[in-house]
């Protein structure tokens, strides 16, 4: 059985006052001579000091009540199909840029890379009800929004909040490593995904490299680099995966050779991890993405869920009702006057 706990004990410092009773019980008294010769009156004598019991108990649960008292909910193993997420998304000034519009209606608004990235990441959250994710933003600085836990509001309201902010140097490497740290001390019970959801322009040094390298091989993470562009960047791959059914001709190969972007791609491929990468220049090209990255994780997975915390106040407040009823009664009845 779980500990009870109160919301507020120092209330519960209150509960000697529920003692008054026994010395103070208002119970009207009379004048009468002397009654030594009669027998003791046992059933009396039981009802006074019931009602003063009473009235003690009324007040200690009253207490108790008001202190809050709450048993925690614990934990709950579950079996079902996902992986363990964590979603590192660059909010770097370049994800501000719009993605290609493919719509051609009039009133067609275009939305920006890292605001179709939320849009879909967020659907991905609530079509994967056995996943667990984790979210950690970054721009000249890695962030953990939202630690890898089962509450999925929590990581939702984290993909909310995070805005595109231009600041300089986009620091790729100590947001992956971040990443990767989140599944430190953790058992390993279902597949592990980080999620790089990122427009590019970033270099990892050497030395950083073998540091990803050991850390992935560690913690048995799989990488995932969703590469989101405007349709103006050259593309990293020599056709598009997911979404835009655009092919790069052979003659363009030796100018994206030379692309940043290429390079990274290059740079995860060698660190000999499993990795695979998505290249999309729209919304649909993104949740088409993300929709092969569902398949691909769609594995049985072990999750511990949460159970809220029971709480106990109220029937304590119902007690307290019934008990005051009682004494209410108990009053109704007591003999005002003296009656020769």
């Amino acid at each position: 059985m779980n500990a009870i706990h109160f919301l507020k004990p120092e209330l519960l410092w209150l509960l000697p006052s529920a003692l008054l009773p026994f010395i103070s019980y208002g119970v009207k008294q009379f004048g009468f001579p002397g009654l030594e010769d009669w027998p003791k009156d046992i059933i009396s004598s039981c009802l006074r000091w019931g009602v003063r019991a009473l009235a003690a108990l009324t007040l200690a649960v009253l207490i108790i009540a008001a202190a809050a008292p709450f048993t925690e909910g614990g934990t709950v193993t579950k079996v079902g199909e996902g992986a363990e997420i964590v979603v590192v998304l660059d909010r770097s000034g370049s994800m501000s840029e719009p993605l290609q519009n493919f719509d051609q209606s009039v009133n067609a608004k275009p939305i920006s890379k890292i605001e179709a990235s939320r849009k879909v990441l967020l659907k991905f959250m609530d079509e994967r009800p056995a996943d667990t994710f984790g979210v950690v933003a970054f721009n000249a600085a890695p962030i953990r929004v939202a630690p890898l836990s089962a509450d999925r509001e929590l990581a939702k309201a984290a993909m909310l909040s995070a805005e595109a902010n231009s600041s300089g140097f986009t620091a790729l490497n100590r947001a992956l490593a971040m990443g990767l740290d989140y599944f430190n001390n953790r058992p390993f019970t279902a597949s592990r995904l980080v999620m790089l959801v990122s427009d590019g322009d970033a270099v990892i040094e050497p030395a950083d490299r073998v540091i990803l390298k050991n850390a992935f091989k560690q913690t048995r993470a799989k990488l995932i680099w969703v590469y989101v562009h405007a349709g103006a960047e050259k593309n990293i791959l020599s056709s598009v995966i997911a979404g835009d059914n655009e092919y790069v001709p052979q003659a363009e190969l030796q100018q994206i050779e030379i692309n940043q972007n290429v390079a990274m791609n290059k740079l995860f491929e060698e660190l000999e991890i499993p990795y695979q990468a998505f290249e999309v220049n729209s919304e649909a090209g993104l949740k088409n993405a993300v929709a092969e990255i569902a398949r691909m994780t769609n594995k049985p997975t072990r999750y511990e869920y949460r159970l809220p915390r029971q709480d106990y106040a109220v029937y304590f407040y119902v007690l307290s009702i019934l008990l005051l009823g009682a004494l209410f009664w108990l009053k109704q009845i007591e003999i005002k006057a003296w009656k020769a």
